[in-house]
């Protein structure tokens, strides 16, 4: 897979979660994908963890991936970006995530890894 396909590949999935366009989204992660959260630690079905995503953007007045910072392997990308937040109180929040996005050679997503800072997410939520 080129650079520029799994940049692309990256750029898509991350502008379709922004838009809030959850079927394409789900679209782009292989039905049998996986995931994992350093909050659980514990591999979950990666459109679960879309699903659950998706409350909570939802829930938020207004949501979106800021500076990207991108490593491209061969079938996989390590993107760190800033995620800003922001309830409907107005109250907000930018949020610094580390996310491993691995490929198939079909161009779907078999695998999420994400770390973030629960604490900090938490307290924003509560």
């Amino acid at each position: 897979m080129t650079p520029d396909t799994l940049e692309k590949l990256t750029q898509d999935f991350f502008a379709a979660i922004t838009r809030r366009d959850w079927a394409d989204a789900l679209e782009r992660v292989h039905p049998d994908g996986r995931a994992r959260q350093n909050i659980s630690g514990e591999d979950v079905d990666a459109r679960t963890l879309l699903t659950s995503m998706r409350g909570l953007v939802e829930s938020l007045k207004s949501f979106g991936y800021e500076n990207p910072r991108r490593i491209l392997g061969e079938q996989a990308v390590v993107e760190q970006h800033d995620v800003r937040m922001t309830r409907e109180d107005r109250r907000g929040i930018t949020h610094d995530i580390c996310i491993l996005l691995h490929f198939d050679e079909g161009g779907k997503i078999t695998r999420i890894d994400e770390y973030l800072d629960s604490a900090q997410v938490a307290a924003f939520l509560s």
